[in-house]
Formats: C-alpha cells, structure tokens, sequence
C-alpha cells in the first residue's frame, strides 16, 4: 500500500511539473521539449551541486540579479 501512495504521489507531482513547464513553453513561445530538456539538465545540475565536496562549495555564488542564459 505504501508504494501504491508513494507512485500516486509521484505522478501527482510531475503532473504539477509538466504543467507548469507547459505554462512556460506557451508564454516563452518555445517548443516544451526544449524546457523540459532545460528543466531536467538543471535537476541534475542541482544535485550535482546537492553532492559535492564541501571544497567546491566554497567558490563565490553568483550575483541574484544577474541575467540567466537560455
């Protein structure tokens, strides 16, 4: 039962996800393959980021406000 929950719960959240990412493809007037391409390339950019030594956390963080690539 409790995987049942677990899997429900899952696809209830990318659900959410891809709907929002559909949001932005349609407002952005790009393709959604591309953001969700983006999307998942920055999931693992993040967990990368999440892993690493405490040696490589110590480099500057990046300004708030800068511009963000596309």
């Amino acid at each position: 039962m409790e995987a049942d929950e677990a899997r429900a719960q899952s696809n209830s959240e990318m659900r959410f996800i891809a709907l929002e990412l559909m949001k932005l493809s349609f407002r952005r007037k790009v393709p959604f393959s591309r953001i969700a391409r983006r999307f998942v390339k920055n999931v693992y950019f993040l967990e990368r980021l999440i892993r690493a030594p405490s040696a490589k956390k110590s480099r500057p963080a990046a300004r708030l406000g800068a511009k963000m690539r596309r």
